[in-house]
């Protein structure tokens, strides 16, 4: 069955290959991939976008554009957003607005979209009013109880913060301060995509500063791809292995699936520090 998108691919004309690197790796901030060695003939150039790709392939002499058909990139926050749209400009790429979003051709005439989920996400602590709608959503993606450590975790029952963003609650994260050391407990973006994971990091490393900590820390599993990307980009660094820590967690909630994200076993604790 299918279970994903694995990449996209726009076409350009024959020789575009160091205009794609030019366009969609220096103005666009994508990483270059290589292609795989019986492909490279083909020539053409593939990017990395998020866990995806996008693949620019080369056609024959009949090349046209695409303008309709394309591709949409989402940015993490309307800023950033703003900030790639000035640099296009910049370098004579015309950006047309609509909306929350631009679009603007390649250097080929290919249509992009290019888009920020949310305007500026703003963090606050949870209100006393906001205590059940918490719980609710603990409940629905952690369950009642959580398992890290070795430990059975009420995330509800500990202090939180709440991203907004449009007027919109859309994530929230828990914490628990001892002394000089503060736990991220849990963290949930209700939207992906929009710059809320790390909104929420951040305010949760400024709550705990102000505490008079001077280390927050966390745990996470083997397969959580997509947060060890966002905890190490929010200068969190790994400084313990727990080896097969969720065979002993499934004795406290057997529930725990085999599997995690893109079908990796699910085995091992992580645990990222970031020291204020």
């Amino acid at each position: 069955m299918i279970t994903g998108v694995d990449h996209v691919q726009v076409a350009a004309p024959p020789g575009s290959e160091d205009a794609a690197r030019a366009f969609y790796g220096e103005l666009l901030g994508l990483e270059e991939l290589p292609k795989p060695e019986r492909l490279r003939a083909r020539g053409g150039v593939w990017f990395a976008v998020g866990d995806q790709e996008l693949h620019v392939g080369i056609e024959g002499d009949d090349f046209r554009p695409a303008w309709r058909a394309h591709p949409a990139l989402a940015v993490s926050r309307a800023s950033d957003l703003r900030a790639l749209a000035r640099r296009l400009d910049h370098a004579g790429h015309k950006v047309r607005w609509d909306g929350p979003r631009f679009y603007v051709a390649d250097p080929f005439g290919n249509r992009l979209e290019l888009l920020a989920p949310h305007a500026e996400v703003r963090v606050r602590a949870l209100r006393d009013d906001e205590r059940a709608w918490a719980k609710a959503v603990l409940d629905e993606r952690w369950g009642e109880v959580a398992v890290g450590g070795g430990r059975e975790l009420r995330p509800a029952e500990y202090p939180a913060l709440v991203a907004e963003a449009d007027g919109e609650r859309a994530g929230l994260l828990t914490y628990s301060v001892d002394g000089t050391d503060c736990e991220i407990v849990s963290i949930d973006a209700l939207t992906v995509g929009a710059g809320i994971g790390g909104a929420l990091i951040e305010a949760a490393v400024q709550t705990a500063r102000a505490a008079g900590a001077t280390r927050v820390h966390l745990i996470t599993t083997n397969d959580n791809l997509p947060a060890l990307r966002l905890y190490q980009r929010h200068e969190f660094v790994l400084v313990e292995l727990r080896s097969n820590q969720l065979a002993i967690s499934r004795r406290l909630k057997p529930e725990i699936s085999e599997t995690g994200h893109a079908g990796i076993p699910l085995r091992d604790e992580l645990v990222l520090e970031r020291m204020l």
